[in-house]
């Protein structure tokens, strides 16, 4: 099984949140790989450097190194606009969160999020958070 990390997760992962590092560690040793799409790339390394959090930026890119990558590529962004227009006129979400929901689907990914009340409006996404898992 694939799994797509969500800001949020990664965010998680470098907090050191129990249960997003015992999960994730689980899903490892089970023979799982892990993802993380340009978007949640782009989302991340802006907020890190913003702030100017060296060490932490540092941490995050030697992870990213070590997960499979999902590049914003044409089918992601066909499957993104497929899912804006099957949201309803305001209830729209984030580009960036429709855009990381067409990464997972078209990649046939899990995605990994906190954000339930978001993603779960994406028909044909399938989600897990990892903070309830225990």
């Amino acid at each position: 099984m694939l799994y797509c990390l969500d800001s949020n997760a990664v965010s998680d992962i470098q907090r050191k949140s129990y249960n997003v590092l015992t999960q994730l560690e689980k899903e490892i040793i089970n023979g799982n790989e892990i993802a993380i799409c340009s978007v949640v790339y782009y989302e991340i390394v802006r907020g890190l450097k913003a702030v100017g959090a060296k060490t932490k930026l540092k941490e995050f890119l030697e992870m990213y190194e070590k997960c499979i990558h999902l590049p914003l590529d044409m089918r992601v962004i066909e499957k993104a606009i497929e899912i804006y227009l099957s949201l309803h006129k305001g209830q729209q979400i984030e580009d960036n969160d429709i855009y990381i929901a067409a990464a997972s689907i078209v990649n046939d990914c899990v995605l990994v999020t906190a954000n339930e009340r978001h993603f779960s409006r994406i028909e044909g996404l399938k989600y897990v958070n990892w903070r309830n898992d225990e």
